[in-house]
Order: structure tokens, then C-alpha cells, then sequence
């Protein structure tokens, strides 16, 4: 039993790490590619061993697939997509301008597709130019959502997207600014759980009384949290 329990000690602090992403795998808990097709497995017979008159018992290792969480949230989202005829959404608010949302807005979109959730962004998070080209004015300016004071579009467009989750992406000076402005607009637009990209810092109390609910971040228990988003849409 000495090597059972060593490797089941070691698998324990796999399971955490890929849990919170920090020990990454890439399609599965990073770089989510909720369009692939079904892979084909052919089944396999097993070989029945004859069993030896003295032979020593133990426990045996039981077979493993780190990926397995996470495609298990995928096969959800397929089942729920075959029945509904779309997947589970998120939208994403996107404050500020696009150097302000666009980093956190691509953690959160590849945090919840690890989960088999679809992003809708407003506004959308910009593509990246072609090599060697730089950005026209326009394209530097900020978007919809700069610094508005009125946030009847954002309750709007999240209405439109047909998500019942919301997570505000942006950096931590714009939180301040506008996250708990946006919060209540998404709350009474009807959003079941509002996150909020990032670290809450001093914002916390502030935020959560604003209608917050969860923060998303690198190292938090992604799993937890994705497992978490699927009851909130029962």
C-alpha cells in the first residue's frame, strides 16, 4: 500500500492544481474549443489475466483522466445545446475602453468555455491586427461602454443576448468608477449571478452589496465556480 498511497497523494494535489488551473490542459481547462467535432473510440476488449494460486492483493491504481472534469461540463453543454438549441451563456460587460476590458475579457471567455459556457461580449473585444499595423484613431477611442453614465444600454444588450450570467471584465480603476453602477443595472435586467473579473480588493462589501456575487481569477477553483454557474441556470 506504500506506492498506493504516495500516488494517491499525488494525484489529490493534481486534482487541485487542474481544478484551479495552474497545472493547465490545453483544449480542455485552457484554449476551449466549444465547435470540435466528436472524436471516435473504438472499444477494446479487455485481457483477462489467469490468476496466480499466491498471488499478493492490494489496491489497485485506479485509471485517471485529468481532463475529465472539465469534459464532463463540456458534455453538459452539448446535451443542454441539443435540447435548447443554444448553450449555456455568459455575457460579458465590457467596461471601459479596449485597453481596459480586452485582457480580462479574454480570461473570462476562456474560463467559462473551459465549462462549455459561450461568451456573448458587449462590447465585443477587439481582433487583433495584422502584424506590423497600428491602430487608426477610431479604433483607439473608447467603445459604447467608455465612461456612459446611463447604463440602460448595457441592461439592454443583456436582455438581447439571452444569458441568464453576467461577468464584468475591465481593469481595477474602471472597477471603481463603474462596477457597481453596472452591477445593479445587470441585476434588475435580470441576471441569475453577476462575477466580476478579477480581484475584489477594497471593493468587496461594496461591490457585493451592488448585486455581485462571485470573482474570477487565476488560481481560484475554476471547477467550483464553473460547476456553481450550471445550477445557478437551473
Amino acid at each position: 500500500g506504500l506506492i498506493q498511497g504516495k500516488v494517491a497523494a499525488t494525484r489529490k494535489l493534481r486534482e487541485a492544481n487542474i481544478a484551479k488551473r495552474k497545472d493547465i490542459l490545453t483544449g480542455a481547462s485552457e484554449f476551449p474549443n466549444l465547435h470540435e467535432a466528436s472524436a471516435t473510440v473504438e472499444d477494446v476488449k479487455p485481457v483477462v489475466p489467469v490468476p496466480l494460486s499466491e498471488a499478493i492483493q492490494f489496491d489497485a491504481l485506479p485509471a485517471m483522466r485529468l481532463a475529465a472534469p472539465f469534459e464532463a461540463l463540456r458534455d453538459r453543454s452539448d446535451e443542454i445545446l441539443k435540447s435548447k438549441g443554444q448553450r449555456p451563456r455568459v455575457f460579458l460587460a465590457n467596461l471601459g475602453t479596449a485597453a481596459d476590458f480586452t485582457a480580462r475579457a479574454t480570461f473570462a471567455r476562456s474560463f467559462f468555455e473551459t465549462g462549455g459556457i459561450e461568451t456573448i461580449d458587449f462590447p465585443p473585444t477587439p481582433s487583433p491586427l495584422p502584424f506590423g499595423e497600428s491602430p487608426t484613431p477610431a479604433e483607439g477611442q473608447p467603445l459604447p461602454m467608455g465612461e456612459v453614465k446611463d447604463f440602460a444600454t448595457l441592461a439592454a444588450a443583456f436582455k438581447a443576448s439571452g444569458a441568464d450570467l453576467a461577468c464584468m471584465c475591465s481593469q481595477d480603476r474602471v472597477y471603481t468608477r463603474q462596477a457597481e453602477a453596472a452591477a445593479r443595472a445587470l441585476q434588475n435586467a435580470g441576471a441569475k449571478h453577476i462575477y466580476l473579473a478579477g480581484r475584489p480588493g477594497a471593493l468587496e462589501a461594496v461591490l457585493r452589496a451592488a448585486g455581485v456575487d462571485e470573482f474570477i481569477f487565476a488560481g481560484v477553483d475554476a471547477l467550483a465556480v464553473l460547476r456553481g454557474a450550471y445550477r445557478q441556470m437551473e
